[in-house]
């Protein structure tokens, strides 16, 4: 039991993160905006600007080479290279007619908007054999569109919303490679090829959340994917410009917070979800505006839901309510934009209880002020492209309390992110990346009050060859872990001040044999120094049923990937093949120690887990094959597979998933999208000393969504039924698996409106 002294010291600390003023943002953006004053007369006799996209084919999404592409009235055409992609390097100014020509498909014209801001073309085209389409313009899907995709995932606005889930785990879940760990449906995380934690970094518009979701299985991610225009997952040497240990990859969640792009008029959207198996309700409102040369954007979400249904009964204490809030403005000019904006999270949501944690469950208080800031100027010239600024202010609290209100926990931090990323020499960026971090606890646990500093320079570069593309990438980081009071002893040892530094780097070759095959290789190092919990730990955590203690003596993780990929595309059929070995040396894990200590649980006890260094090495496979059998009837096949062994004692490494995958036959008559699905895992029987084996289990979905305008509005439905025949099921990277299993029988509606 903490002395009243103790307990006052800590909720000093935490009390001092709350007063902290935001001089930050403040200097950031004085210093941006004189940088625009200075800059902005340059940009007045600007009258031409760069123009360049990409041309796939429209059933397969096969990039097209060969393909012309000419603006009518002015003796300009280029072709698509072997990647589909052309540009422009000077256009004037205003309406264009772009023209699109390639044998055997159907031609296309369709009139532009060329300006600074125009986005990255997508230009679908179709074969003669099938019916015209217009030309469709999003932003890019990518924010380096410019560089060659390894195994990466892009997936713009209509795609998520198409398999928007509660929340981003479950919204990614059905990708290949990916699980989610979970502690009830709304506490969930993506686990990517048996990655999670930090060795996954989720980012928001490219930048770090300011969460805790990364540090313990029941903090939730503050994002809520209703809020989100697009996903990107990044892997290879890209994925180094926003992190050293990228092993797992990059999520990066893309908003609209800061207008980029300066709209004609006032676009708003209403997005309506429900789902039976927890009563779920969720609205989502929003619109930009222009004014001038200023755009604004405001959203409004709102989500409820009830404890989860499972086919065995209720699981009790997995309620949530969430409300965000968000506003943004930015100024669009010739020569990029510059904006702010600032958003609120409030999160209340329950862990199922459990008599290794507390028998009635632990409720969550999530509370996240976040504001941003971000500049790009470009200069739109061979040696400089653009130049982009950000900086970010995060302030998260987050309260653990008992069934009788008790305080259990509480974290404290605030984030200060800043970062300046230039591209240059047409395929090559060069930036540096900031970060300071105030960690803070409370209540029932005696981690210190200590704050990180952290300090990164990256370099990432393409070379294009005949049919050859080979990338590369560099980063350093150093980070220190200061304690505002050394000399303390706790259960993880002395608490000290810890620097750590290291290198990060990969390579990429892909070799295009056709413009339908293409093979490749990546090569990774990665770093990633302990985190504050994993050094410092000590104290019991009842909301994950443990006693967490952390080692002040460990060293920095250093891993080692490995991935060979093929891709295959034609008009009918596709292929995606990747091998994978990743072996880290000094692996931190918590790690089961086969003993208890007192912990206020509703047993009394908890057991105790330390962090430790292991090394291990994780091998897997992934493979996607789909394509059209009939017309209008396409078949698609995802699996993967990770084998997880800790090298010191032969011991398979723990929280693996098992071989899983699903099985989509789906019927398409425009505008209609109709799909059967079965979602299937293996068993888990390589288990760590005290994990529990999980059976397999075949699970089937079914489902539809419709596109449609009506009044000149875009609208979308879509219905689906997860867990058809309410299916009794668990999965391995539950946290929960013991006592109830996953959800039963759940219909699903979604309805969006766009005007």
């Amino acid at each position: 039991m903490l002395s009243t002294c103790a307990c006052s010291d800590r909720s000093l600390a935490v009390g001092m993160l709350k007063k902290r003023p935001y001089l930050f943002v403040l200097v950031s953006g004085i210093i941006v905006c004189l940088f625009c004053y200075i800059k902005d007369s340059r940009s007045a006799s600007n009258t031409t600007c760069p123009l360049e996209g990409e041309v796939v084919e429209t059933r397969s999404n096969n990039r097209l080479e060969g393909v012309t592409v000419r603006i009518k009235g002015l003796e300009k055409h280029v072709r698509t290279d072997a990647n589909g992609r052309f540009k422009f390097d000077t256009v004037p100014e205003g309406q264009q007619t772009l023209e699109c020509m390639k044998v055997g498909y159907q031609r296309f014209e369709q009139v532009i908007d060329v300006n600074v801001s125009s986005p990255y073309l997508q230009i679908e085209l179709e074969t003669l054999s099938f019916q015209l389409q217009t030309i469709k313009v999003y932003g890019s899907k990518r924010i380096l569109s410019q560089f060659e995709e390894t195994t990466d995932l892009a997936l713009d606005e209509v795609e998520l919303q198409r398999r928007l889930g509660m929340t981003l785990a479950t919204t990614l879940a059905n990708e290949t490679g990916i699980s989610q760990r979970t502690m009830g449906r709304a506490i969930a995380r993506p686990v990517i090829r048996g990655l999670g934690g930090d060795r996954l970094l989720i980012l928001e518009n490219g930048e770090r959340t300011g969460d805790k979701s990364a540090s313990s299985a029941d903090h939730a991610v503050s994002i809520d994917p209703t809020t989100a225009e697009g996903v990107e997952i990044t892997r290879g040497p890209a994925s180094l410009i926003y992190g050293s240990s990228t092993l797992g990859g990059v999520i990066n969640v893309k908003s609209n917070h800061i207008p980029k792009i300066l709209p004609r008029r006032l676009d708003t959207h209403l997005t309506f979800q429900g789902e039976s198996v927890n009563s779920g309700l969720t609205g989502t409102t929003g619109f930009t505006f222009p004014i001038g040369d200023f755009a604004g954007n405001v959203e409004w979400n709102r989500r409820r839901a009830s404890d989860i249904q499972t086919p065995v009964g209720a699981l009790e204490n997995t309620s949530l309510s969430n409300v965000n809030f968000s506003g943004g403005a930015s100024m669009i000019k010739p020569w990029g934009f510059i904006g702010v904006s600032g958003s609120s999270y409030r999160s209340d949501y329950g862990v199922p209880g459990s008599p290794e944690g507390h028998i009635s469950g632990v409720n969550i208080a999530l509370d996240k002020q976040r504001y941003e800031g971000q500049m790009e100027y470009r200069f739109n010239t061979t040696m400089l492209e653009k130049v982009k600024l950000q900086a970010a202010y995060t302030r998260y609290q987050h309260q653990e309390l008992e069934a009788n209100g008790t305080l259990g926990v509480e974290f404290g931090v605030l984030t200060y992110n800043v970062s300046a990323m230039a591209h240059v020499l047409d395929n090559a960026v060069v930036g540096i990346w900031g970060e300071y971090r105030d960690h803070a606890t409370g209540g029932f646990y005696w981690t210190p009050h200590t704050r990180e500093f952290a300090l990164a320079g990256f370099f990432l570069n393409q070379r294009n060859f005949d049919k050859f593309t080979l990338q590369g990438a560099i980063r350093y980081d150093v980070r220190r872990a200061e304690p505002f009071r050394p000399g303390a002893v706790v259960r993880a040892g002395t608490v000290q001040r810890r620097d750590f530094n290291g290198f990060s780097g990969a390579t990429s070759g892909i070799y295009h044999w056709t413009d339908r095959l293409s093979t490749g290789v990546t090569l990774m190092k990665t770093f990633r120094a302990p985190g504050i919990e994993e050094l410092f730990s000590d104290g019991p955590h009842l909301a994950v049923y443990s006693y967490e203690i952390g080692n002040v003596e460990l060293e920095s993780e250093n891993g080692y990937g490995t991935e060979l990929f093929v891709k295959y595309a034609n008009d009918r059929f596709r292929l995606n093949l990747a091998l994978f070995r990743n072996q880290i040396q000094n692996y931190l894990i918590p790690t089961h120690s086969g003993e208890k200590e007192w912990g206020s649980g509703a047993a009394g006890w908890l057991w105790i887990y330390q962090y430790m260094g292991h090394d291990v090495i994780m091998d897997g496979v992934e493979i996607q094959i789909g394509g059209e059998v009939l017309p209008q009837v396409h078949l698609q096949l995802n699996m993967s597979y990770v084998n997880g062994t800790i090298q010191t004692n032969g011991r398979p490494l723990e929280r693996v998933p098992p071989l899983n995958g699903k099985f989509v036959i789906s019927y398409t008559p425009a505008p209609l999208h109709l799909y059967v699905a079965s979602r299937f895992s293996g068993s888990q029987t390589r288990l760590g000393e005290f994990e529990e084996p999980t059976d397999g289990y075949l699970v089937y979905d079914i489902g539809s969504y419709l596109n449609f305008p009506w009044w000149q509005l875009e609208n979308m439905i879509v219905f689906e039924i997860e867990n058809l025949f309410d299916t009794t099921y668990r999965e391995h990277l539950s946290r929960i698996k013991s006592a109830m299993p996953e959800p039963g029988r759940n219909v699903k509606l979604l309805y969006k409106l766009n005007f």
